[in-house]
């Protein structure tokens, strides 16, 4: 673990405040293992520390051993823990679909207990994840996928953005007060691909604002800062209750789907009863396998 960290490092103080001990005591073990080898595996610079070649391929061993048991201490953990559900997946998913929904899971099952993983990217098994729900068309070949739903986009607004009934052409969103999204989000969720679809010229569109994650674009939606690009089944409730609408005379946009992942073969009771309850959420979905 000493020559791990300070490998990482290149500094032996910065090792000894990681692991909490002394830098001397840094240098001793180096040292001791050092004479052990018979080998030198740091270069000692006055203000720094350097791999030799043999401590470079020394370390890259030991960080690869290490790097497996941590994996294998993590599983055998999460195995032995049964009633924990490690659950991966996106923060539009996670704010908008599962959160308003979480009380009636708890109130069903009190004894297990949920720990959420929240990325835009699609989290993977080997992060300690035990079910994820996942945003695309593309799922790898270790999960077991089983279709969701696919969302569907069109330009939303808050009800407070205009007056009631109002109806709106594509053309007339020129006119409107645009939220665009940037980041690592599909290229048809944009503005500018949904007017070049139409065939509209984005040019003479209206000044808006952009963010940077999908969360804050429904939420400018919310407070009626413009017209955003989304739809179901994330802000189902949102336009169930209202709050948001969808005015203009188009037909939605259909984009990626969301899919329920588990590992291949059996998994722990207390995951596939979270599984089936998600999966049993959605009862009109298409049947679409990855």
């Amino acid at each position: 673990m000493t020559f791990e960290a300070a490998g990482r490092q290149l500094s032996f103080t910065k090792a000894a405040m990681e692991l909490n001990v002394s830098r001397v005591a840094v240098s001793q073990q180096i040292q001791a293992l050092e004479r052990f080898l018979g080998v030198p595996l740091f270069q000692r610079l006055q203000r720094s520390v350097r791999l030799t070649k043999a401590g470079e391929r020394y370390h890259v061993a030991i960080s690869d051993a290490l790097e497996r048991a941590l994996r294998a201490t993590a599983e055998i953990t999460r195995q032995a823990d049964t009633n924990v559900v490690n659950v991966g997946t996106t923060p539009g998913f996670m704010t908008y679909w599962l959160m308003p929904r979480l009380g009636e899971f708890r109130a069903i099952h009190p004894d297990i207990e949920l720990r959420f993983i929240v990325s835009d990217g699609n989290l993977g098994f080997d992060d300690n994840i035990d079910v994820a729900i996942r945003y695309g068309d593309a799922q790898p070949d270790n999960a077991e996928a089983t279709f969701l739903s696919r969302q569907s986009i069109s330009p939303t607004c808050s009800d407070k953005l205009l007056p009631s009934g109002t109806r709106l052409t594509p053309i007339d969103l020129l006119q409107q007060p645009l939220i665009h999204l940037e980041g690592p989000y599909d290229e048809q969720t944009r503005w500018a691909k949904y007017f070049h679809t139409l065939g509209i010229d984005m040019g003479k569109a209206r000044t808006g604002i952009t963010v940077n994650s999908y969360t804050n674009l429904v939420q400018a939606a919310l407070d009626g800062q413009g017209f955003a690009l989304i739809g179901p089944p994330l802000i189902e409730n949102f336009l169930n209750k209202g709050s948001l609408i969808q005015p203009v005379d188009a037909p939605p946009i259909a984009r990626h789907a969301f899919y329920l992942a588990l590992p291949k073969g059996t998994v722990p009771a207390s995951t596939q009863i979270f599984s089936d309850w998600v999966i049993g959420a959605f009862p009109g979905r298409e049947v679409e396998i990855a």
